[in-house]
């Protein structure tokens, strides 16, 4: 997703500079040649004609700009960029790291920060400088540092990315560098009455569900019960580095049912044994944050680990289970509206996202949800839930 900031004059006023400048050349040059024909008294008429056609073009092409500049004054001041000093780098794996930035001064969008985490799922955009370009990126729940959040500290886990514009720009820069941001912009809101979430993470797109966890426990005020709350995360990552440390929690004791003997032709995936993960002596940032949401919800978020080099996928089986741990007790009388009471969130990249529920589709210009397939799909065939699916 992404951007290009203007950078050129509006095209309307780049076109009239030009056309200013093309119709003082047509005059001059047509002056010119009746010259020849013109009596004296004619001519030195015409020698002060291009006096005060200079003086129209010139008033003309100053409208123009003044025009064009307070068009993008006002766009503008509509949605500014705010200044950020990188504080710190602290790196996660090899390829990615948790960025720490806070205003360069005070920041005047404090408030609408502190009401975005109370929200859903929400992102602010970077600025590349030298390209013009810019990237969203979901910002990581303030941590327990008070301090921090009121100076408006911000933490974003970034991927560093050989082919990404601003990723390897925003890598590349030392602490203490300036970064230009703007935001914030709701992605997804958590309905009021929600209780129960599913969420598949693939890479970074555990940040969506961290956030996701901060608004469902400790921002979104409603009159559910929070021990109705619970949110279980299944994180695929591609290496072990990425979730160091993190064991996953044992499944739920459900009895899965007989396939359909058509599945075999839609699924890319078989059932793989879950391997236990090596042992490690210490946990990665991320996993680290996840054990503390754990421990100050006990039994309300559990966690699933995939890990691409250990052999370990998130399959229909894996799916199935996931949804299994839907309490239908609680929502066995819910009429059909209610359907937010429990949601199915997926983000990560877009091939994440397309082999577990089907891709995004573009209509009339605008990318849209599609279709709910594969292997989402699929799980609720086999066991049917009153289920909202979002693909962030």
């Amino acid at each position: 997703m992404f951007a290009r900031c203007p950078v050129r004059a509006p095209r309307s006023l780049k076109h009239g500079l030009h056309s200013s400048s093309l119709k003082v050349t047509a005059r001059a040059y047509s002056s010119t040649t009746e010259q020849g024909h013109a009596s004296p008294n004619a001519r030195e008429s015409l020698r002060s004609k291009p006096t005060s056609r200079n003086f129209l073009s010139g008033l003309s092409i100053g409208l123009c700009l003044a025009i064009g500049w307070w068009t993008y004054d006002a766009y503008s001041q509509r949605d500014p960029f705010t200044a950020y000093s990188l504080v710190a780098k602290e790196p996660v794996s090899s390829t990615a790291s948790i960025f720490h930035l806070e205003p360069k001064s005070k920041a005047r969008d404090l408030e609408l920060y502190k009401d975005a985490w109370k929200k859903g799922i929400w992102n602010v955009q970077f600025k590349q400088p030298q390209l013009q370009i810019v990237r969203a990126y979901t910002p990581l729940p303030p941590g327990d540092e008070s301090i921090g959040q009121e100076k408006g500290e911000l933490r974003f886990l970034i991927r560093r990315d050989p082919h990404g514009e601003v990723s390897s720009y925003l890598h590349k820069l030392s602490p203490g560098a300036g970064i230009a941001m703007r935001g914030p912009y709701l992605e997804y809101e958590l309905t009021p009455d929600v209780r129960q979430i599913v969420f598949f993470a693939g890479g970074t797109g555990i940040a969506p569900a961290v956030q996701v966890a901060h608004a469902l426990f400790e921002g979104n005020e409603t009159d559910v019960s929070q021990k109705e709350k619970k949110l279980h995360i299944l994180w695929a990552s591609r290496t072990r580095e990425d979730c160091l440390g993190g064991v996953s929690d044992s499944p739920p004791d459900t009895v899965l049912p007989p396939k359909p003997t058509w599945s075999g032709l839609f699924s890319s995936t078989k059932s793989r044994p879950k391997q236990t993960p090596p042992p490690a002596q210490e946990k990665g940032v991320i996993v680290k944050e996840l054990e503390a949401l754990k421990r100050k919800y006990p039994g309300q978020v559990t966690v699933e680990y995939y890990v691409n080099t250990e052999d370990t996928w998130i399959d229909e089986d894996a799916v199935f289970h996931a949804l299994a741990r839907f309490d239908d007790k609680v929502f066995s009388t819910s009429p059909a509206g209610l359907q937010d009471q429990r949601q199915i969130l997926i983000s990560g990249p877009p091939g994440f996202i397309t082999y577990l529920a089907g891709p995004k589709e573009w209509r009339n210009g605008r990318e849209e949800q599609g279709s709910v397939s594969k292997l989402v799909a699929h799980a609720l065939s086999r066991h049917p839930h009153n289920v909202k699916v979002w693909k962030i």
